[in-house]
């Protein structure tokens, strides 16, 4: 691993360079100070990286929320298609819990039975991280997602003057290797200055979340009424999975075409729709709301840290800035363990 340092004035010829290697996506600002994740290839100013969150995680990336897996004509047979194959891509501005976020992914779509259609797209994903600042949303340092170590090739964070820029992959040395203009040795006071705005931030944050024992009290808490209390609350829009950077819940779909063609469709889904857990015959698995809450909570701080030894929760405050009746993560637990 390298230490590079980059002055500020060079932030926008690093992302015109950064067109060699893909499309290259960053936050963009929309409306009432929202942002996208949005394709700036064409006015690279236009990049938020200073964005707290997208609305849309970068996901979008590597699983359209819509593709078409295979088509045929009528009485044809069915050929694949390449709707997902979005080619070369770098996704600017990726703060840590979204790279914590990017390695979870991998953990579910590459390990045992690999997804093809994820493959390939991360295959060719350049991921160039940036140091965020927490807003009263982010618990990600209760996580221990605030800061990342690895799963990107270059990760800047601002400093005073300069960004200081680590390097991480032999692609991100590839890419400063071939704008050496662009970047100097790292100093000393570089090094000061970043240790102290790690400093700082750490006691930026706001809200926590007590990860102590939780899978446990989860497991003494399976029947309690405050999943119930959820289910009246919570509309079940599936707004938190849509947004959330970790959800995969997918629905494979065979459509009749006009022509008299039909296609295969797979879209991303969630395990709060009603008739997520519906099989053949009727029959609901999950057909209460209050269960339905209950094992979207239990599957992100339960199942999978049963399964992989981590939470699938990288505390980036999505599910809370857009949930429609205020549901806030970090609230449930405390109300699950009775500190609320």
């Amino acid at each position: 691993m390298q230490t590079l340092r980059m002055k500020k004035g060079l932030l926008d010829e690093l992302l015109t360079a950064l067109r060699g290697w893909g499309r290259v996506w960053a936050p963009v600002e929309c409306v009432n100070g929202l942002h996208t994740l949005e394709v700036i290839d064409a006015d690279v100013k236009r990049a938020r990286p200073d964005a707290v969150r997208t609305i849309l995680p970068f996901k979008k990336l590597l699983l359209k929320p819509r593709f078409t897996m295979l088509r045929s004509q009528a009485g044809g047979a069915a050929t694949d298609e390449h709707d997902n194959d979005a080619g070369p891509q770098v996704l600017f501005g990726a703060h840590a819990c979204d790279i914590h976020a990017l390695k979870i992914l991998d953990l579910l779509y590459l390990s045992d039975f690999p997804d093809p259609y994820y493959r390939r797209n991360r295959d060719q994903l350049v991921v160039v991280g940036y140091g965020c600042w927490p807003d009263e949303r982010c618990f990600c340092e209760s996580l221990n997602t605030s800061s990342v170590d690895d799963g990107f090739d270059l990760f800047l964070t601002r400093l005073e003057d300069c960004f200081l820029v680590i390097v991480g992959s032999s692609v991100g040395d590839d890419i400063a290797r071939a704008n050496r203009h662009l970047f100097e040795a790292a100093t000393r006071q570089d090094t000061r200055q970043y240790l102290e705005r790690l400093r700082e931030r750490e006691t930026a944050f706001t809200l926590e979340l007590d990860v102590t024992d939780l899978p446990f009290v989860l497991e003494l808490k399976r029947d309690d009424p405050v999943w119930d209390e959820l289910g009246r609350k919570c509309l079940c829009c599936g707004s938190c999975s849509m947004v959330c950077p970790t959800c995969s819940c997918f629905n494979v779909m065979d459509e009749v075409l006009s022509n008299g063609g039909a296609a295969r469709v797979r879209t991303w889904d969630s395990c709060l729709f009603r008739d997520y857990a519906m099989v053949a015959g009727g029959h609901n698995f999950r057909g209460d709301r209050g269960e339905r809450v209950r094992n979207r909570y239990y599957h992100k701080q339960e199942a999978f840290v049963r399964e992989f030894g981590m939470p699938s929760c990288v505390g980036c405050g999505r599910c809370i800035e857009n949930c429609p009746t205020g549901i806030n993560v970090v609230e449930v637990f405390e109300h699950v363990r009775g500190t609320a």
